[in-house]
């Protein structure tokens, strides 16, 4: 993942866990295109621009990059 990149939410529990999983019948839930990445405390987290217009900050095993900038 990098600062362009539109993401998805990973909506599948064990696939947050376990980024290597993918379930094809439950489709991650698009989000925005990554602004930055910012820390909180130990963790790193990817900040997104929402469609909505607000940026939030999402942990990485909580996104799939549904389209690459480059």
């Amino acid at each position: 993942m990098k600062v362009g990149d539109y993401v998805a939410k990973v909506t599948n529990e064990w696939e947050k866990h376990n980024n290597w999983m993918e379930f094809p019948d439950e489709k991650p839930e698009p989000l925005g295109v990554i602004v930055s990445r910012s820390r909180h405390g130990a963790s790193w987290f990817w900040d997104v621009l929402m469609c909505c217009g607000g940026v939030e900050s999402f942990n990485e095993n909580y996104l799939r990059v549904i389209d690459e900038s480059r």
